[in-house]
């Protein structure tokens, strides 16, 4: 009897994926300085703080979602605690993309991918999204919230680089609901 099997494959949406190669696009090999460890999303606040523990400071694997009552012309702010720190580890980089999926309108946003600021391990970060990033309002419904964990090449000098992007493994996930208002 010959077994026939499938090697399993986790879920990263398109749009994920066009961030985590945008990121290897922004970062490029070839530098070892600025630019080599940004963002890969512009126009957005986001900010991180330094503190390891705090009251507030979700789990490690998990992210939070404040207010717990958003509504359509709020500032959502996503948190989470780093498994590790955002950078350049040798030979990789390490970056953070947060996707939030929700209902499609026209008028109002119902999708979003952003990164995250740079961030220490154990330390916690914050991505906050509101209308004045996004170019609109929340469309109301209810939502998902996925942060990502990747990896890309971190090249120096003038030898070809890889070109991939890795995905690590997902940090946290998040459901919430967004009102009229």
């Amino acid at each position: 009897m010959v077994q026939i099997t499938r090697p399993v494959r986790r879920y990263v949406p398109a749009a994920g994926a066009v961030v985590a190669l945008a990121a290897v696009a922004l970062a490029g090999c070839g530098g070892s300085g600025a630019g080599s460890g940004g963002s890969t999303s512009t126009g957005r606040s986001a900010t991180s703080s330094t503190t390891a523990s705090t009251p507030t400071a979700p789990r490690p694997g998990s992210l939070s979602v404040s207010p717990a009552a958003p509504t359509t012309s709020s500032e959502i702010t996503f948190s989470f605690t780093a498994p590790v720190a955002s950078g350049v580890h040798g030979r990789h980089e390490i970056d953070y993309s947060l996707s939030v999926l929700g209902p499609a309108r026209p008028g109002c946003v119902g999708a979003h991918e952003s990164g995250s600021p740079q961030v220490a391990r154990g330390a916690q970060a914050r991505i906050t999204l509101g209308p004045a990033e996004l170019q609109q309002p929340w469309c109301a419904g209810r939502y998902s919230a996925r942060l990502l964990e990747l990896s890309s090449a971190h090249c120096t000098g003038s030898t070809p680089c890889p070109q991939y992007v890795r995905v690590v493994g997902v940090v946290g996930t998040a459901r919430f609901t967004v009102r009229r208002g």
